[in-house]
């Protein structure tokens, strides 16, 4: 059988933005020391990756070479196998928005065609239509979604003048524990100024916008023994996750009422490795809700900022 070990890790680096864990090597999370894949045991841990300080488990394989791999949560988002559901989604959101604007045109998958003069390709947003004349489209995002195809839909439709939303549909809520958001829901989250729109079936135009608050960690203070009997002291600190998030939820928003249209500028977001062009979105009016109070540099507890 062919060992497709390190493609399957680059691909779950990418969809995650943490390549920590590539290399095949994570980091004893009380004595800090290095460990490889193929030379440890379950029991050697805890580990921790040591990009995004997030848990680490070690992998033992029959048929492909031992590795690392993150143990965090994902969020519940529906899958590309799931498009029943993903049908779902789409059907009561153009319901509703028909019901609520008679007169908005919305349809579903509509054909926008190319447009030379405008350089764009033909483009196939989930939902469409008018509010009050601005015209919106909304990507219903059912599964993993590179960055690259963001920056290029956002384009386009700026392009052709139409306000985007990107909603991210779940099976189940999202809960209240730290997870690991994707790589394309952080990109989301600085595209709408901090936040990113979750929704699943049956919350009709209601969305929940949540905001990727610090989660951090206490590494306990341990003491321990080397193989060559020096005596070490570690730990006794608090440590800033680095991709490991904790929801912070907004008041629930409408589309329809409590949303705007606006011109966003072109924006580089930390710690992340391709702008935000600029575009034209739909984002709900909200002022800043959250206050993470930690400095991601250091790890440490701060005042407000």
């Amino acid at each position: 059988m062919i060992d497709d070990t390190d493609e399957i890790r680059q691909r779950e680096a990418g969809e995650t933005g943490c390549f920590g864990l590539v290399p095949g090597r994570a980091r004893q999370l009380y004595t800090q020391e290095w460990f490889n894949a193929s030379d440890c045991e379950k029991g050697d841990g805890p580990f921790y990756c040591p990009d995004c300080i997030s848990d680490a488990v070690v992998r033992k394989c029959t048929q492909k070479r031992d590795h690392f791999a993150h143990r965090a949560r994902l969020s519940p988002v529906i899958g590309s196998n799931e498009g029943e559901l993903h049908h779902q989604c789409k059907n009561e959101l153009l319901q509703l928005l028909r019901e609520r604007f008679p007169s908005g045109n919305w349809e579903a998958e509509r054909c926008i065609a190319e447009s030379p003069e405008k350089r764009t390709p033909e483009l196939r947003p989930d939902v469409s239509g008018r509010i009050d004349r601005v015209p919106i489209a909304i990507e219903v995002q059912a599964s993993t979604l590179t960055v690259g195809k963001i920056v290029k839909r956002a384009k386009n439709y700026t392009r052709r003048g139409i306000f985007l939303l990107w909603l991210v549909p779940l099976r189940e809520p999202l809960g209240e524990l730290a997870f690991r958001p994707r790589l394309y829901e952080r990109y989301l989250h600085s595209m709408y100024y901090g936040r990113t729109y979750y929704w699943w079936a049956g919350q009709g135009l209601i969305v929940k916008p949540v905001h990727y608050g610090q989660e951090i960690r206490h590494i306990e203070l341990r003491d321990w023994y080397d193989d060559g009997g020096d005596y070490h002291q570690g730990g006794g600190y608090d440590k800033a996750y680095r991709i490991i998030k904790k929801p912070v939820y907004g008041h629930d928003v409408d589309i329809a009422v409590d949303f705007i249209s606006q011109r966003r500028s072109e924006f580089t977001p930390e710690n992340e490795r391709q702008a935000v062009p600029e575009c034209l979105i739909w984002r709900d009016r909200s002022d800043k809700w959250w206050d993470d109070g930690i400095r991601r540099d250091t790890g440490t507890i701060t005042p407000g900022i």
